[in-house]
């Protein structure tokens, strides 16, 4: 075979770069969709609808392609942190955008990668260097400047900025507990063993509060929505997401998260008439600025076969 169909480890990692970057926009395009949705319905009945979607969707293909299954411990361990990463952290979600603006959520949760490399780094997977450190006060500076002001926030704001930095921890810990278990089973795999046991969690937070499930009373725009977040906001989103997990670093995945309050920011404006402001616009430069310096000469690791 020609050389030219042999990816490298460096050409691996800028295609899973690329893969993360449309997760994350995808994931922020997301958010804007929740928001509207929170209006209309439960937030867990937002978050139950996009993981069955998921489950549904994706379960069926894996039935059809997937020759071998992790072993039942295997399946218990992954179906437990899926329940807390896939349904708790869309739960998350779903309730801190009643209180606070999509576009807020998103450059909330922009903390991941420095939360990532504090994680990696305390379990010795990643080196904290000077970079990361000077990146890591960078972008932690932008948020808090980003988040500071509550011009055209909720009077509750800070409530749903809580939620989603708590929701950053959660990502960030599944980020570096699931490369092992992407060395060895297939991302689809990997989605489908938490997005089923996500979404049987949220159904049974969803019938102990009596929040409808299957049949919620929305619009047409309302399940128009669900169907965004089901299918491209969780299905392709958490796949390629995993898949970029497999080939680089947890650190240099987490770093495709600007795109994440990019699109908050252009559809929250566009679609919900929420307020773009200066501090806004100025912490997220800071926290590009950061990931630039945290992510300077970084080298990737070589990708797995």
């Amino acid at each position: 075979m020609s050389r030219y169909f042999n990816p490298t480890a460096s050409n691996l990692a800028i295609v899973a770069a690329l893969a993360a970057c449309l997760s994350t926009a995808l994931g922020g395009s997301s958010f804007v969709a929740m928001r509207f949705l929170v209006t209309e319905t439960e937030p867990v009945t937002v978050a139950f609808l996009r993981n069955i979607t998921a489950a549904v969707v994706l379960g069926s293909i894996a039935l059809v392609v997937v020759r071998r299954w992790p072993s039942p411990r295997e399946l218990v361990i992954m179906g437990f942190m899926g329940a807390l990463f896939f349904g708790g952290l869309q739960f998350i979600f779903a309730n801190a955008l009643s209180y606070t603006t999509s576009s807020r959520a998103a450059l909330a949760y922009t903390s991941t990668p420095f939360i990532t490399l504090l994680i990696s780094a305390a379990f010795g997977i990643e080196k904290p260097t000077r970079a990361k450190i000077m990146g890591i006060i960078l972008a932690t500076a932008g948020v808090v400047v980003a988040l500071g002001k509550n011009t055209g926030a909720p009077p509750d704001a800070w409530i749903g900025d809580s939620l989603v930095l708590g929701g950053a921890v959660i990502t960030s810990s599944y980020a570096v507990w699931s490369n092992r278990w992407l060395q060895r089973h297939p991302p689809l795999i990997a989605v489908v063993t938490g997005v089923v046991p996500g979404a049987a969690f949220l159904y049974v937070v969803a019938m102990a509060t009596d929040a409808p499930a299957f049949t919620p009373e929305l619009s047409d725009t309302g399940w128009l929505a669900i169907a965004f977040i089901g299918i491209g906001g969780a299905a392709i989103s958490y796949t390629l997401w995993l898949w970029a997990l497999r080939y680089t670093t947890p650190t240099l995945v987490s770093i495709a998260l600007p795109m994440n309050p990019l699109m908050a920011l252009l559809w929250g404006a566009l679609l919900l008439g929420e307020q773009i402001t200066v501090s806004m616009i100025f912490g997220f430069a800071l926290i590009i600025t950061g990931i630039a310096v945290t992510n300077w000469r970084q080298k990737t690791r070589p990708a797995a076969v």
